[in-house]
């Protein structure tokens, strides 16, 4: 298929780079303007902090978090689909922050997003054929004919049948339309997808059907994806690597079996302690950890370490220096002034949380 013309002057500059990472973000900071009652002027509501997060190509990254974190902004701001108060989004050696028009586009044909809720994600005018073949007719041009043998390609990868071409989304389940969403995301042949929350809107009994898709077609084509999600489960399953995010910061990142097994962060302990475990016998025995207290407001939030209100390991120093994602071996990066020892562990055994000794500041 024929690529539409670049733009003169769109010539895009690679920067010298890490050749294994493909996505890199550098104290990535998203600033949101809030009106307040009674206030002249709107309030700055920071829903990204300073994140830094590389993506390896080939791999799948998963972004957990409480509602309210800031992953989907995150997911959204490395795509460029929001514009970042500061910090530098790097794509395959390209600085795409001061990217604009023509330049900026030829970035996105090679990067894509699938939204969380098919229902309101697809244009209801447009039958699923004119959905799919619109990123075509956005980023590579092409006949009309060549467009449709894309498009149709495109169904077969995602078991969407040709019949419904010709069909429109309100004729189509939730499954269905997901895979439709998916088939928009794949048309352009990316290399990097964001995919949001893909299965949160959809029943359980398609959310397992639409994260084996996803799966196989990462396999398949090669793909590297930000696979946002608050299913530990779920990521757990799929993912490569897990960035765990609170409040609007990374407070741990590590390969899945490492995070899973030998958490170091608080705030990580205690999201995997809420997740439920088969055996019963495991389930009894393992220390449960319920965090007391609501989310800061990200309007006002706390000084230091932005967990420190509601962490059972605080001490003076978190309320005055924030922490820092440092290297803690393996792969393994914490913020926290007192990060869990890891100690041994079997794989797949819970990790029972120490007991703090200080008390919250």
């Amino acid at each position: 298929m024929s690529k539409a013309p670049a733009a003169a002057g769109d010539t895009l500059v690679k920067t010298a780079h890490d050749p294994a990472v493909l996505v890199r973000a550098r104290d990535l900071t998203v600033d949101f303007k809030v009106p307040v009652r009674g206030a002249l002027r709107p309030a700055r509501l920071r829903a990204v902090s300073g994140v830094d997060l590389d993506i390896l190509r080939g791999e799948i990254l998963g972004v957990v978090g409480e509602s309210g974190c800031g992953k989907s902004t995150t997911g959204r701001a490395v795509l460029q689909l929001i514009r970042p108060s500061a910090g530098s989004v790097t794509f395959d050696g390209v600085e795409l922050t001061t990217q604009r028009g023509g330049r900026l586009r030829a970035m996105r044909r090679r990067m894509q997003m699938i939204f969380q809720d098919p229902f309101a994600s697809l244009n209801p005018r447009m039958s699923i054929g004119e959905l799919i073949e619109e990123p075509l007719l956005v980023h590579s041009g092409g006949s009309a004919g060549e467009r449709r043998a894309r498009a149709l390609e495109t169904m077969d990868k995602v078991g969407i049948s040709r019949q419904w071409h010709g069909r429109y989304p309100h004729e189509l389940s939730g499954g269905q339309r997901q895979r439709v969403g998916i088939a928009r995301a794949l048309v352009s042949s990316p290399e990097f997808i964001v995919a949001d929350e893909p299965v949160s809107a959809l029943d359980v009994s398609i959310q397992a059907q639409i994260v084996n898709l996803l799966e196989s077609l990462q396999e398949d084509l090669g793909l590297t994806m930000m696979f946002i999600a608050h299913d530990l489960a779920v990521v757990r399953h799929l993912c490569d690597r897990i960035a765990v995010m609170y409040l609007g910061t990374v407070v741990e990142v590590a390969d899945c079996e490492s995070l899973y097994t030998r958490p170091r962060h608080p705030y990580t302990q205690a999201l995997l302690s809420a997740v439920p475990i088969p055996d019963p016998d495991v389930e009894r025995e393992r220390e449960q950890r319920i965090l007391t207290g609501d989310v800061p407001s990200p309007l006002n939030p706390p000084t230091g370490c932005r967990f420190r209100t509601r962490c059972w390991k605080a001490q003076d120093v978190c309320a005055v220096t924030p922490p820092v994602l440092a290297d803690a071996g393996a792969g393994h990066q914490v913020a926290c002034h007192f990060p869990e020892d890891p100690g041994p562990a079997d794989p797949g055994s819970p990790v029972k949380p120490t007991t703090a000794t200080s008390a919250n500041q």
